[in-house]
């Protein structure tokens, strides 16, 4: 019998765990489905200028760097202007500037100015310091079918870098083209920057190592430069054409020294300041409209404004010279300093990332199965993986973070809810199922015990029979319209009624049953349930109480033998709360199994439920009690609000 029942019991937690992985499937499948479409939606492009919002802020919150001293910037803004008397600034005004620079010995020189045109005045002074000046480096663009701008036919291409640009779809600045081939021409053309950057690192003894085909990474020395692909990061389908890499800006709110150009004709400027250095001389005033837009750094720069209000989308002119100087001081940084590019996985990995969040999210809603736990753990998981992915972008690696972060919560609050839905509903029907068997149990199978031991015992009549049969029929159709109206409305009597008085309906209900064990009684003590009557229990709690007295009023009148007396104690002191039913007969029960059957299982349960205690014991002289005891107060809190409700009332 013991191994049947172990083999029952193993069968009954296979059952749970089958239920369970039934469960977990249900509850996982709409998690999936949600992240299957973050996935879709991230390749399509749809999530792309989130993506981009998110680098430009978490660019934005990092920690302040140093200013970078090895980039010097020559500004000419509206003063320079309004001293030279005219725009554009003055060949003679500028050879002299250039000449000034170039006596400071430094490393080189980029003019962002453009300066193709040999007719305009005092140009010879000009053209004799293009070609007096090794490292000096001058600008043309490249990119447009017909606006190109040529360089000056003076300088000599190796001297020449374009100054193109190239701008997200939301026209912000987060890329730099290093190289590229312009149409029609297999020469691969370089930058401004990796110019100023080559002249500069060749004086360290670390030569620029060009490539045969455009699409190889850049390299100095060792250090290789990551080229940015077309699905790069956040990008789908981006124009990557050329040699670009992301723009990783110095955070800093004045990255670079900065003097304006009367400083350099006015001899203000300390030679040391520019000594072995990049100094780019360009335009900083409002007027020239040579800026970009960018959001990614901190502070307004000192060559930059910031535009919009609190309630726009805040963002920062950038100065053309300026540009070049972060793209020029982020190649430099990375090949002396080791200062991190800004890289990012291949496609695999980032798409494994997006999924494994997701999983832990749905993971998170189907484990701990309570919709504001489930929240607040997704808050805190998402203000970690924000955090990782801040961490990580400090360290050079840009890793999806809007995808992921929409993966991970959406389909964990999907999952939680799912979950939730499908569990109450499964515990909905586990427990019709479990009060119609309390239902049967308690009323025609009690009856139908009874029938067969009075048959076993040759003492019933065919009338008898009879009887018993249409009160057997009786109580299985009302066990089906109880069941059948409380699910179809939703609503139970329990709910309604006063405890003591269903108390009442089942004790009267109980002992009209035709049970043997009540024809032998003579006394009946009514019972008193009004000590009851100030409890605050559930519609369960209130079921359960009536088939415990339900169960004992009939376990007495089928097993109780030769009893003459039956009492129904209902008391309640301070603390506690007991409901005994007390006869006076000999009962096998006491000698039965200690499991006990269905009945004994439903007050054990109910004694958890209510936190107190059953117990099924002898009587003296003669008898048996059947006792549910509970306690009336549960937990600290209660007592706690108990007494101070005690000391406030006095």
């Amino acid at each position: 019998m013991r191994g049947f029942r172990q083999r029952l019991s193993e069968s009954g937690a296979c059952r749970k765990i089958k239920q369970q992985v039934k469960v977990w499937r249900a509850g996982a499948l709409p998690g999936l489905a949600v992240a299957g479409l973050v996935v879709v939606a991230r390749l399509t492009g749809s999530l792309q200028t989130l993506e981009w919002m998110a680098l430009d802020r978490l660019l934005q919150l990092r920690p302040i760097e140093a200013r970078d001293p090895r980039v010097v910037i020559v500004g000419i803004d509206e003063q320079d202007i309004n001293a030279a008397g005219k725009f554009p600034i003055p060949n003679r005004d500028l050879a002299q500037a250039l000449r000034i620079i170039e006596s400071y010995q430094p490393r080189a020189i980029g003019l962002d100015i453009f300066k193709d045109l040999v007719a305009e005045p005092d140009r010879a002074e000009l053209t004799a310091v293009f070609k007096n000046a090794p490292n000096l480096v001058v600008i043309e663009t490249v990119l447009n079918r017909d606006t190109n701008v040529k360089p000056p036919p003076e300088v000599p291409p190796e001297r020449v870098g374009f100054a193109d640009s190239l701008l997200d779809p939301d026209n912000k600045l987060r890329r730099s083209l290093l190289a590229g081939k312009i149409r029609g021409s297999e020469t691969i053309e370089y930058s401004l920057p990796l110019r100023l950057a080559a002249l500069y690192l060749r004086s360290e003894g670390i030569q620029f190592q060009p490539n045969t085909q455009v699409s190889q990474p850049l390299r100095f020395g060792t250090t290789e430069l990551p080229r940015f692909l077309a699905n790069s990061g956040g990008y789908v389908d981006a124009r990557a054409g050329g040699n670009q890499i992301l723009l990783n800006f110095r955070a800093h709110p004045e990255p670079f020294p900065t003097v304006s150009l009367q400083d350099i004709l006015g001899s203000k400027v300390s030679a040391e300041l520019m000594r072995d250095r990049i100094v780019l001389v360009g335009m900083t005033a409002s007027s020239v409209k040579d800026n970009f837009a960018t959001s990614a750094l901190p502070n307004p720069p000192a060559l930059g404004a910031r535009i919009g209000g609190p309630s726009a989308d805040q963002y920062q002119l950038l100065y053309g010279v300026v540009m070049h100087a972060h793209a020029t001081s982020q190649i430099i940084s990375a090949v002396l300093d080791g200062r991190p590019m800004i890289r990012v996985w291949t496609d695999g990995w980032e798409y494994l990332w997006i999924v494994l969040w997701g999983l832990s999210g749905i993971t998170l809603g189907l484990v701990l199965q309570s919709p504001w736990k489930t929240i607040l753990s997704i808050g805190l998981g998402s203000a970690g993986l924000i955090g990782i992915c801040y961490v990580l972008l400090i360290w050079g690696w840009w890793v999806p973070v809007v995808p992921t972060l929409l993966a991970f919560c959406a389909a964990g609050l999907t999952s939680s809810f799912f979950d939730r839905d499908l569990r109450i509903l499964l515990e909905q029907r586990s427990l019709t199922l479990k009060r119609t068997y309390d239902a049967v149990h308690n009323g025609p199978l009690q009856t139908l015990a009874a029938m067969l031991r009075s048959i076993d015992e040759a003492e019933t009549s065919p009338e008898q029979l009879r009887s018993q049969l249409q009160c057997l029929n009786r109580e299985l159709r009302s066990v089906y319209e109880s069941m059948n109206q409380e699910i179809s409305s939703g609503e139970t009597p329990y709910s309604e009624i006063p405890l003591q008085e269903l108390l009442y309906q089942v004790y009267e209900e109980t002992l009209l049953r035709d049970f043997k064990g009540f024809t032998t009684i003579r006394t009946f003590i009514p019972p008193d349930f009004s000590s009851l009557e100030a409890l605050s229990l559930t519609a369960d709690q209130k079921r359960s109480l009536c088939t415990f007295l339900q169960e004992a009023l009939c376990n007495v009148g089928k097993h109780a033998v030769g009893a003459t007396r039956l009492d129904v104690v209902c008391s309640q002191d301070e603390n506690w709360c007991s409901l005994r039913v007390i006869d006076n007969g000999t009962s096998s029960l006491l000698t039965q199994s200690p499991d006990g059957g269905r009945g004994t299982e439903q007050a054990k349960e109910l004694a958890r439920q209510l936190r107190g205690k059953f117990q099924r014991r002898p009587h003296s002289p003669q008898g048996t009690v059947c006792e549910l005891s509970w306690p009336l107060t549960r937990g600290w809190r209660f007592r706690w609000l108990a007494a101070l409700t005690k000391h406030l009332s006095a």
